[in-house]
């Protein structure tokens, strides 16, 4: 699907919006045209990369963090930000065997207990909205209410931005990252 919109180029956009783009783009990593769309509401380009780049920092190991993210995207169907988090989870130890199994987590042998937690509550977000409790106690007793909370907003901003970037039909940048095929 192409863009529904024209992507604001760096030279149209107001200065705050350009150091945005400039921080997201430093050392070739992708992830740009999700704000050269958002740049057509210049004010929520800053806050956005703020708040978002703040959910990495916590408790949560960041392989379930990019696990749970990349499942919900696989969800809704998100190629954009399934193919983004895939690339950030590999960074982060996540396997290539794991991503390609995640559809079947449950029963997959490459998942741990708290991984299989970690993908049903993610999944319980996107798909039901609502989480059961037991499946809160359970992971009440593996992650800090810290880790908790991150896990849940990680999984509430994947919900975002896929609905965003499927909306306005995000295309993937040209840029290969580690371990992706040319595209």
């Amino acid at each position: 699907m192409a863009a529904r919109l024209p992507y604001v180029e760096r030279e149209q956009m107001p200065t705050e919006v350009q150091a945005t783009y400039d921080r997201a783009s430093k050392g070739g990593r992708r992830g740009l045209n999700v704000y050269r769309l958002m740049a057509h509401h210049a004010p929520s380009v800053p806050p956005f990369a703020q708040w978002y780049a703040a959910l990495r920092e916590g408790a949560l190991d960041p392989r379930l963090r990019q696990l749970a993210y990349v499942r919900v995207s696989q969800l809704n169907r998100c190629r954009y930000c399934a193919t983004h988090h895939s690339a950030f989870g590999q960074t982060v130890g996540v396997s290539r065997e794991q991503l390609e199994a995640l559809p079947v987590f449950e029963t997959s042998p490459l998942f741990s207990e708290l991984e299989r937690l970690v993908l049903r509550y993610a999944e319980q977000m996107t798909v039901r909205v609502q989480v059961d409790g037991t499946l809160v106690e359970s992971l009440r007793g593996q992650l800090s209410p810290e880790a908790l909370v991150q896990l849940t907003l990680s999984s509430a901003a994947a919900n975002f931005t896929n609905r965003f970037n499927e909306a306005l039909g995000t295309e993937l940048e040209v840029t290969t990252l580690p371990g992706e095929p040319q595209t």
